[in-house]
């Protein structure tokens, strides 16, 4: 039984490494024959010059290193004419499907060229494990692999994707710099977007769906994912608010940068004008019964002042309401709840007592919400107004008596005998 099973199993393996016409298929010596020629070269169905030189010891050093060509070459025979593709799902099914079902296999199903396939990725003859330093998919490797394609501007313009200053962004941020100064543990392209079934963001199933968005950050950042899941800008995305806020809302995409980077939109100096942007729109606050011009007011207050100024230890959004565990006041829990405000301005205030927050603290310096402040304001702005055109007069008359006595003794001492 056993020996018919070997016999069996020698026969299927004779067929599999077999030409057409049960010829016997070549070696890799024999390959190389041609193969090993440096100048040896085809050109395609659309005019391009194609290299089919096969480096040996590059062969030799990769993952494939140990097999024959026709493993993956099933049609070749010595000699051959134009080989088939090769089919890498015959070993790999599962990384075939999901490439399948992704924006780059329905693409390259559909005879589209210049989107990657394997090889593209992964190399043809030189093939290297992941966790070789040398291969394109190690893990300090992989952005300069995608980039190679999602920095051509020819390709962004025809399919509408992220333009090149997104990706230098990628490469100029947090995660980049990491990944270039050698941190195995950086977030590069296939963290956030996955290796083979890359899909389109709009794609419920994509990683980087809107929905999906804190989750995937949260791998890496968990105690942050924490926080923001208990606040109110969680419960909204939860609950279907599609404005409701996700990390990419306040920390960019490809860009992120350090809170430290001045040019980063949670930079103490930005914070105002990145909560803004949802805050200050009447669509947002009206829709979600939200308190309107909170950005307008903060502005007109100290803080705001002060923070435009450049004085970055001056109180933002986010020293009072929090930065990911952001909750309406209404919640105990809440920093900015009217028994918490105390604790919360006493962090900047120490000796804040109970009656240092009592009253307006967003103040909109209008009749109808300030009275006081409104007539103190106009007082203020008249008043200042007067002296500043007070001012003004009696320097010019003061100037203009100058010149006038200058004129008059001028004129006196022209006619006076000589």
């Amino acid at each position: 039984m056993i020996r018919c099973f070997l016999v069996a199993a020698l026969a299927a393996a004779a067929l599999l490494t077999a030409g057409p016409a049960g010829a016997a298929a070549p070696s890799v010596g024999e390959c190389l024959d041609c193969h090993g020629d440096k100048s040896i070269e085809m050109t395609t169905p659309g005019g391009q010059t194609v290299s089919l030189h096969v480096d040996l010891e590059e062969y030799r050093r990769s993952v494939h290193g140990g097999g024959s060509c026709v493993t993956c070459h099933t049609d070749a025979k010595s000699p051959h004419e134009r080989l088939a593709k090769v089919n890498c799902g015959r070993c790999h099914g599962d990384a075939a499907k999901s490439y399948a079902s992704s924006s780059h296999g329905k693409l390259r199903a559909k005879g589209v060229a210049d989107v990657p396939a394997c090889h593209d990725c992964h190399g043809k003859h030189g093939i290297r494990k992941s966790k070789d330093p040398a291969a394109r998919t190690f893990h300090l490797n992989i952005a300069a692999a995608c980039l190679r394609c999602h920095k051509d501007r020819a390709i962004e313009r025809k399919y509408g994707l992220p333009g090149e200053k997104e990706m230098i962004g990628y490469e100029r941020s947090v995660h980049g710099l990491a990944s270039k100064g050698g941190q195995m543990g950086s977030a590069v392209c296939p963290d956030c977007h996955g290796n083979h079934t890359i899909l389109p963001g709009d794609n419920p199933k994509s990683a980087t769906n809107r929905q999906n968005i804190p989750t995937l950050c949260g791998k890496c950042h968990t105690g942050i994912l924490d926080k923001y899941e208990r606040s109110v800008h969680a419960k909204g995305m939860r609950a279907g608010i599609a404005e409701s806020p996700v990390c990419t809302d306040c920390h960019g995409e490809h860009t992120i940068s350090k809170v430290s980077d001045p040019n980063s939109p949670v930079a103490a100096r930005n914070i105002p004008k990145t909560c803004s942007r949802c805050h200050d729109k009447e669509g947002i606050s009206s829709r979600y019964a939200l308190p309107k011009k909170r950005f307008s007011s903060y502005m007109d207050s100290f803080h705001g002042i002060a923070v435009e100024y450049g004085m970055t230890k001056a109180a933002n959004c986010a020293s009072c309401h929090g930065v990911h565990d952001i909750l309406p006041s209404s919640d105990p829990a809440s920093t900015v709840n009217k028994a918490n405000l105390p604790n919360t301005c006493g962090r900047c205030h120490p000796k804040a007592g109970p009656n240092f927050a009592k009253g307006p603290v967003h103040v909109e310096i209008t009749p109808s919400k300030s009275l006081g402040v409104f007539a103190i304001r106009v007082f203020y702005t008249l008043f200042i107004s007067a002296l500043v055109i007070l001012f003004v007069l009696h320097v010019g008359l003061e100037m203009y008596g100058r010149w006038n006595r200058r004129r008059k003794g001028g004129a006196e001492g022209k006619g006076s005998p000589k």
